[in-house]
């Protein structure tokens, strides 16, 4: 038989009554928190893009663009690595120097989205091959001036992703798997 409070179709038949029945729980959504992980990315992509269309001065494109990166990079450090995928890191400083900090949640504490953490790490790498690329484009046309956005892009972009992967367990073992084949089949 079923537990008691169960429907026909394993369902429970009482809003509530069957919450112990099942011991695994969905994983967590926050869907406003993965709008601002992507939003912030176009938008300082995208206002760079576009920006000589709208304004000519290039201290006004510059000024905008850094705040962009600079909100893309402070919700990606302090919120979406949190929410989205349980990792966060930081620099303690002090008189004796400086030390880079690097935390996971602890194994079971929480049930991350599977397809919000992939989607997380995409946006991440996604990124920085974005401002790679925007660099490589400002070269080309010799637009010196305007290279200085990408390469901070870039910088910051590249913060976010190193310490996140060196937050990160999977992406250690995933790495760890791929040298190790690699290194068998050579």
């Amino acid at each position: 038989g079923r537990p008691e409070g169960w429907g026909r179709r394993g369902t429970c038949a009482v809003r509530g009554a069957c919450a112990m029945a099942d011991p695994v729980e969905p994983a967590e959504r926050h869907p406003t928190v993965m709008i601002f992980h992507w939003l912030f990315k176009a938008a300082a992509i995208v206002w760079f893009l576009l920006c000589t269309f709208f304004i000519k001065g290039f201290v006004l494109n510059f000024v905008i663009s850094i705040v962009l990166i600079a909100l893309d990079f402070w919700t990606v450090k302090n919120v979406t690595g949190r929410k989205l995928v349980g990792l966060r890191w930081w620099n303690e400083a002090n008189d004796s120097g400086s030390a880079w900090r690097f935390e996971s949640a602890p194994e079971g504490s929480r049930n991350y989205n599977p397809s919000e953490k992939t989607w997380f790490w995409v946006a991440l790498v996604g990124n920085v091959g974005a401002w790679a690329a925007l660099a490589l484009m400002e070269i080309f046309r010799l637009k010196f001036d305007y290279l200085i956005i990408p390469i901070i892009g870039l910088t910051l972009g590249s913060s976010n992703l190193v310490g996140y992967f060196k937050c990160s367990r999977e992406a250690k073992d995933q790495l760890q798997s791929m040298t190790t084949s690699i290194m068998t089949s050579a």
